[in-house]
């Protein structure tokens, strides 16, 4: 098991790493804690070998990427619920979607994503 820390704007992000292996495939699995709380466990099988820069970086991604569409659906149901919607107009999706990526929690993913790719841990 490794564990990978980044604190960002005062909010400690935590990646949990861990191998694990069948007798048919293996992969890595990934949990992603925030200030303490789990928001998931992104898994990932590789039949054969892997050719990422570093380990576990695939499985990382993958899970920002996860909890990035997990926020941006409960942003948008929440926006839905505030205001009487069931559905969206023509633009209205486009513009909460744009209102989302103004949020700390997308600035925060996007800034973890951004330190998986350059391996800036803490």
């Amino acid at each position: 098991m490794e564990i990978r820390e980044k604190t960002i704007d005062g909010s400690k992000w935590q990646l949990v790493n861990e191998t694990w292996e069948t007798s048919n495939a293996w992969g890595h699995r990934t949990t992603i804690i925030r200030d303490g709380v789990t928001y998931l466990t992104h898994k990932v099988r590789y039949y054969n070998r892997t050719w990422e820069c570093y380990t576990y970086e695939t499985c990382m991604r993958g899970a920002v990427e996860e909890v990035k569409d997990s926020e941006l659906n409960r942003y948008i149901d929440n926006y839905k619920y505030n205001n009487g919607i069931t559905r969206f107009k023509k633009s209205g999706k486009e513009q909460v979607i744009n209102a989302f990526k103004e949020t700390q929690i997308y600035y925060e993913l996007e800034t973890l994503k951004e330190v998986i790719k350059n391996r800036d841990f803490d």
